[in-house]
């Protein structure tokens, strides 16, 4: 049943009209309205094109008996020896039983399990958690006058004194948020009703690594922008953020894709109550999306479920020979790949561990007497141990291996004289008539990270979040026989190879993250980290990338883009990429 949104003075007439028959009801069946918390769920207007008919959420009070849809959204505290059917009877806080796709247990289970001791004379406000509490944007409470009076996490509860006041949950979007309208009465804790949705979008490359690809979100089919998403390295302790928004469908792009967009995209629906996890492939390069989807098992977890483990194997064999093919070269061609994926995850109480190991090989052999030429060669194995000592702070620890398991080579077009330097640039051989070139061994060139320090975690309201890591760092790479292509003259036919060599650097770690929304049509997101090496402190390893969105008008957005690297292994200047773009969309019929 949908029904169109009426004007104030309608709806103030319905709400008055609906508590004082709910009134007149409680005082004839003789109950104890003191047991009661009273609660409207208002929202702002939306298009009648939504997913889902959010005009039914405003001004509806919930001592009302007529609710629409045949939705009772009445909340309150259960009777002590009452609990619901897992049939039949709604759960409270949970009105569309979505709690089986959340990473965190059904409202009354959190509820039961906030270890907070409630204040004399206040009564509480409880939002369940879809995740958790810390990936989250916290809730806010105001009162009548708009004034800020507790701010909170998802799923825990905030003690205020006895009256009105207005809940605000969700993401800081640009757009509006849920809203609930809320009595509060001494002694009792109410439960606000799930009636959003929850989205999480894991960003990975190609090989599976998570990474902190950049993406953005837009409502469909208003294609109204949303806001500036990232990933997360959870290999180095970072948490995945949780969207919270309005039920309905959605557009992920890349970063800076219009509005429009026919490629690099994804589209994920998102249904009331219910908690989406997304993946999303970006190619660190361009930022460009090569897949993505729900892709991941729908498993019911719960905090008695502390572990995680898992491993995958699979490949492809395909042969090819051709003859007479016009566009082919005549000749046989075996294309093989193969991958071993195995991952452990520990998350019990204050104690978090991670370990995953990659390895992904792929290529090419051609059976006249041609090497094999690889197309993906990724062996990696990543830990880390980090221990939450304070809810914004606790020590890390972790390490990391890189390398490949096969020799390099790199196919020539045509007959080339290759000319071998070493590091310094001295010329070591040369060779005539070669058709491809070996790069590196097997296992070269191998790499070792490892880092220990704290970590900080920092939220403050819905929109600022902050987390940093400072401490030690190592890195040390064996270029064992590594060969990097210097230069290609095609005219003279020749190749020039230069001789990499090994390098470590040890010192200082500092990096950030945060995320920046004062107002909800202006994002800031800044990604910076640097190693401060001892033995070479004038040539510090620097990276920053700041994104920046401003939302125009319901139509058109401007965003800015700031990526600044320092690294003298690759070269001895600062790396400045930068760009601006507006973008815009209106739909004409």
């Amino acid at each position: 049943m949908k029904l169109r949104l009426p004007s104030y003075s309608l709806c103030l007439c319905t709400a008055a009209f609906a508590i004082a028959y709910a009134r007149c009801a409680f005082a004839d069946d003789g109950l104890d309205k003191s047991r009661w918390n009273d609660i409207d769920i208002s929202a702002s207007d939306k298009p009648a094109t939504a997913e889902i008919d959010k005009s039914r959420w405003n001004n509806i009070s919930t001592d009302d008996t007529s609710v629409p849809d045949d939705k009772d959204l009445s909340f309150h505290n259960s009777e002590p020896d009452k609990t619901p059917d897992s049939n039949t009877d709604e759960i409270p806080g949970d009105p569309y039983r979505g709690s089986r796709t959340w990473q965190s247990p059904d409202p009354q289970t959190q509820l039961e399990r906030d270890a907070q001791l409630q204040p004399v004379l206040k009564g509480g406000i409880f939002v369940p958690a879809m995740s958790h509490g810390l990936n989250e944007p916290k809730y806010i409470v105001r009162d009548q006058d708009n004034k800020v009076i507790a701010e909170s996490h998802t799923g825990a509860t905030a003690y205020v004194s006895t009256g009105d006041y207005k809940v605000t949950v969700g993401s800081p979007v640009a757009g509006e948020r849920p809203e609930f309208a809320v009595h509060v009465v001494e002694g009792a804790v109410t439960t606000v009703p799930v009636e959003w949705s929850g989205l999480i979008v894991k960003v990975v490359n190609d090989r599976a690594s998570m990474i902190r690809g950049n993406y953005e979100i837009v409502s469909l089919p208003d294609r109204g922008y949303i806001g500036l998403g990232s990933g997360a390295l959870v290999n180095e302790g970072e948490r995945l953020s949780t969207w919270l928004l309005w039920p309905g469908q959605y557009m992920i792009i890349s970063a800076g894709e219009g509005y429009q967009a026919r490629k690099n995209f994804i589209t994920v629906k998102l249904n009331p109550g219910e908690l989406s996890r997304v993946t999303l492939v970006l190619d660190e390069e361009t930022g460009n999306i090569l897949g993505g989807g729900e892709i991941e098992d729908l498993i019911e977890i719960t905090e008695e479920r502390w572990w995680w483990a898992g491993v995958l194997i699979g490949g492809s064999v395909r042969f090819n020979r051709t003859d007479n093919v016009v566009g082919k070269v005549t000749g046989q061609v075996l294309d093989i790949s193969a991958f071993l994926e195995a991952y452990y995850t520990l998350n019990r109480k204050n104690h978090f561990f991670y370990t995953r190991l990659n390895a992904e090989i792929g290529g090419t052999i051609r059976f006249e007497d041609r090497p094999f030429v690889t197309t993906v060669d990724d062996l990696n194995l990543e830990l880390l141990y980090s221990y939450r000592l304070i809810d914004w702070f606790g020590p890390y620890a972790r390490f990391s291996f890189e390398s490949n398991m096969a020799p390099t080579w790199q196919e020539l077009a045509g007959n080339y004289t290759v000319i071998v330097q070493n590091s310094s640039g001295a010329v070591k051989s040369e060779n005539e008539d070669r058709t491809d070139i070996k790069l590196s061994p097997s296992f070269s060139p191998i790499k070792f990270n490892a880092g220990i320090g704290g970590r900080f975690d920092y939220t403050y309201g819905s929109w600022f979040k902050i987390a940093a890591r400072l401490g030690l760092a190592y890195r040390y790479t064996n270029a064992r026989d590594l060969f990097i292509v210097s230069t290609i003259d095609d005219s003279e036919k020749t190749v020039t190879l230069k001789q990499v060599f090994s390098s470590s650097q040890f010192g200082f770690e500092a990096a950030t993250t945060f995320d920046l929304t004062p107002i909800q049509w202006f994002t800031l997101k800044l990604d910076a980290s640097v190693i401060e090496p001892f033995n070479a402190w004038q040539h510090p390893i620097f990276d920053l990338k700041l994104d920046a969105a401003i939302r125009l008008s319901s139509i058109a957005s401007l965003s800015y883009t700031l990526r600044l690297n320092y690294d003298i292994s690759m070269i001895d200047k600062m790396q400045i990429d930068q760009y601006i773009q507006l973008r815009f969309s209106y739909k004409i019929y």
